[in-house]
């Protein structure tokens, strides 16, 4: 009996606590007029995190170029794509990942690129109309949408997950809470997240999460998620709004989680109590 009231103790202690999330304003930066490119044709423009240098990445439709820059938004290098539809851009430690609807069914959807030298080639298989979506690479880990199908960005609700071994091969489906579809995605794996932008004039930021889906918080930001980009990189998230001719910027957000009770934690613990010294009682 003894040993049933310590499991009883411990079951409520281990269930007492819960994470809240806040996102705090850090910075803004006016970008480069490179930033601020023409073209949008109905897709948020892109923006990633390239784990291997500490760099922002860039992707503008109509531009066929992703500028490196550092955390600031300040240009550190610019490599062609040969590309123009692009809208989602990411990296590992030797190349670059876009997204790109070009040529629509006729053509690949992600492709790939040696970060120094050489063209684009085609990195998955996948061909859709209307193709490209969120993308975002992770620790060997490509994550991506599903295809939109069409234009708009707001039906999208999942996050395919597969190792870049091998793209084609989708090793599990993840569905998100929303309604409001995915102007862009950042993987968080220190926060097991997925944070995505809802496909809106005036958007929210979401955190879900990347086992089960649900959404966790939410941030009525009121940015923008049609012509934008969000990343996630060392406990912060980056926002990239994007205006055509000039005026771009760069929005930081800090994240903070903390501990909370549950609600039900102090009944929890009574009864946990209770149990206990039912057991002194009959001992």
């Amino acid at each position: 009996m003894r040993g049933l009231a310590m499991a009883a103790i411990l079951a409520t202690s281990a269930a007492t606590a819960a994470e809240a999330t806040t996102l705090d304003f850090v910075a803004s930066y006016g970008l480069d007029a490179a930033l601020s490119a023409g073209g949008s044709n109905f897709h948020p423009q892109g923006l990633g995190y390239d784990e291997a240098t500490g760099e922002l990445l860039f992707a503008q439709q109509g531009v066929g170029t992703i500028h490196a820059t550092d955390l600031t938004g300040a240009i550190q290098s610019a490599r062609s794509t040969g590309y123009s539809h692009t809208t989602s851009v990411a990296a590992d430690g030797t190349r670059y990942f876009f997204s790109d609807y070009t040529a629509n069914s006729s053509g690949l959807d992600v492709l790939a690129m040696d970060k120094a030298a050489g063209s684009p080639a085609g990195f998955s298989s996948e061909t859709a109309a209307f193709g490209g979506y969120p993308i975002d690479v992770r620790d060997g880990t490509l994550y991506r949408t599903e295809s939109s199908g069409g234009y708009s960005w707001g039906a999208l609700t999942q996050i395919r997950i597969s190792s870049l071994a091998t793209p084609d091969v989708i090793d599990r489906v993840v569905t998100l809470d929303t309604s409001l579809g995915l102007g862009d995605i950042a993987i968080d794996l220190d926060h097991n997240a997925v944070w995505a932008l809802d496909y809106a004039g005036s958007a929210s930021i979401r955190r879900f999460d990347l086992t089960t889906g649900l959404q966790l918080a939410a941030f009525d930001l009121g940015l923008d998620g049609l012509d934008a980009g969000l990343t996630y990189a060392d406990g912060r998230l980056y926002h990239y709004d994007w205006i055509g001719g000039s005026g771009s910027t760069l929005s930081v957000y800090g994240i903070a989680a903390t501990a909370v009770p549950l609600p039900a934690s102090g009944l929890l613990l009574a009864a946990g109590l209770g149990v206990a010294g039912w057991v002194r009682r009959r001992g």
